[in-house]
């Protein structure tokens, strides 16, 4: 969550509080809010920040054998998004966005859960879902799993 913490620094308005950011590894920082950290958080080794979305692009498709990340239109104005299901326990940080305009938002999963439904999105317009692990990290030059879709109709 260093990326996180960096960008809050450096754009969020004076006296915004952040609540519920808590670190998950190493072991000794475990459950002590970020915004709390300071210099123990830059001792920590980083994965790379997650790679700018392209605008408006198609989510690749990926290679046979490799995890695919589904994300559909549901009614509502909401997005369904399907993943394989991980090892119990495992934590998955899943953030969606709309490419061109608007903020990102995430979210914690649990891995074996497989399924998460994002509410709340406009109607009919297009959003990028990106899922990653989070202990371990993403290796690596490897991207997360990321897929867009239209959010689907107001009413079912």
């Amino acid at each position: 969550l260093a990326w996180l913490r960096d960008w809050l620094r450096r754009r969020a308005p004076r006296g915004l509080e952040v609540k519920g950011l808590l670190c998950q590894a190493p072991a000794r920082l475990r459950g002590l809010a970020v915004g709390e950290l300071r210099g123990e958080m830059d001792a920590c080794d980083h994965p790379p920040r997650p790679p700018a979305a392209p605008e408006a692009s198609p989510a690749s498709p990926a290679p046979p054998g490799e995890a695919v990340l589904r994300v559909q239109a549901a009614p509502g104005g909401s997005l369904r998004v399907r993943w394989p299901p991980g090892p119990p326990g495992a934590s998955l940080r899943l953030s969606w966005f709309r490419p061109g305009g608007g903020s990102v938002t995430e979210t914690l999963v649990r891995g074996e859960r497989g399924e998460y439904l994002v509410t709340a999105l406009r109607a009919g317009l297009t959003y990028r879902v990106c899922l990653a692990p989070l202990d371990p990290p993403t290796p690596p030059g490897r991207p997360p799993l990321c897929g867009q879709a239209r959010a689907g109709p107001d009413s079912p």
